[in-house]
């Protein structure tokens, strides 16, 4: 990816250019995401060998990147690493794959361990993205990014950093894929089954009724969380997977919509969607015909890669010793830089 930068001032009024000139996904081995999913049950020294491994494993597979697409100019990598543990209301977020490890396998500049600081000053240390969204598409003030969980960004205005609200609302892939996996498929492709599936009410009525979903930000949620609150939920229920994950998706677009409407976002305003949520059809139908706002997914490229681009402008802005993570969003006393950076 290149970014570039140009009105740099004091009072951060700066503009992010970018390309994504080339980009890829690789899939975690079998054996590390076994390894990811017994992570919390790890003793401490289990824990920190495999924070060294992972680092390392991120370390080899971005070189062969770097090798393959003869990058020969790369100014630094930043890491946001694997979240195994989210406690920012008792003062902690981990996130691992050792950064120092990376740095000696690319001998690049790494930038890593974004969300620290923020929970150290009392923040939620989530969601980050936002600062991203507002330098990389100024044009929209609406953002909803639909992965593992979906949250949501609001900015009222656009070229204040203080005005920026974001939040996570609810569970999203991480349940979908779960439920998809009883198909024996990776996802719900398109949503075609739930497309297929009938509306539980009694479910629906249930998953909408957890407590998260009824707070009010700023909150974060871990992949603990969505465990013992949505998927523990869901399986109380003797209904067919499809009628599952229609229920899921419904459940999704009316936090969303609901969010939107608390916001009180003008109507001439569009919702930007991304994360791979973006590229489910049927759910992004479902969030038209709820939503209050018009609905926009950009391209493929954009969709898939922009979490990616959001970390890079996330690393920019620490070398920059630029705020990358904002207090109005996750709630802490301060705005904060940050992020662990190794040099090579």
């Amino acid at each position: 990816m290149e970014l570039k930068t140009n009105n740099l001032s004091d009072n951060h009024h700066i503009a992010i250019d970018y390309t994504i000139i080339e980009a890829d996904c690789i899939e975690y081995t079998s054996v590390f995401r076994e390894q990811l999913r017994e992570a919390p049950n790890l003793t401490a020294l289990g824990f920190a060998q495999l924070h060294t491994e992972i680092g390392k494993y991120f370390g080899i597979l971005t070189n062969e990147f770097i090798q393959k697409n003869k990058i020969r100019s790369l100014d630094f990598i930043c890491s946001h690493g694997q979240t195994i543990f989210h406690q920012p209301n008792s003062g902690f977020t981990t996130q691992i794959g050792c950064g120092a490890q990376i740095a000696a396998q690319t001998n690049t500049k790494v930038i890593c361990d974004l969300r620290t600081s923020d929970v150290a000053y009392g923040g939620q240390g989530a969601p980050i993205v936002p600062i991203a969204e507002k330098y990389l598409f100024p044009e929209f003030s609406a953002f909803l990014n639909i992965g593992g969980i979906a949250n949501i960004s609001f900015a009222n205005k656009i070229d204040k950093l203080n005005s920026i609200i974001a939040y996570d609302v609810c569970a999203a892939n991480t349940v979908l894929n779960f439920l998809a996996k009883q198909k024996n498929a990776a996802f719900d492709k398109d949503g075609n089954w739930a497309k297929n599936g009938a509306i539980n009410n009694t479910l629906l009525e249930a998953l909408n009724g957890i407590e998260f979903c009824n707070q009010s930000p700023p909150k974060s949620l871990g992949s603990e969380h969505v465990y013992t609150d949505w998927i523990t939920c869901i399986e109380k229920f003797t209904i067919s997977t499809e009628d599952k994950l229609a229920t899921m998706v419904e459940h999704i677009v009316l936090q969303v919509s609901k969010s939107i409407r608390v916001a009180n976002v003008p109507t001439h305003q569009s919702l930007f969607v991304s994360g791979g949520g973006a590229l489910n059809s049927f759910l992004i139908h479902r969030l038209q015909q709820h939503s209050p706002i018009k609905v926009v997914v950009p391209d493929v490229l954009t969709v898939q890669y922009k979490e990616a681009l959001a970390m890079a402008t996330i690393g920019l802005l620490r070398l920059l010793e630029l705020p990358n993570c904002l207090a109005s969003v996750t709630g802490a006393s301060k705005n904060s830089i940050g992020g662990a950076i190794y040099h090579p």
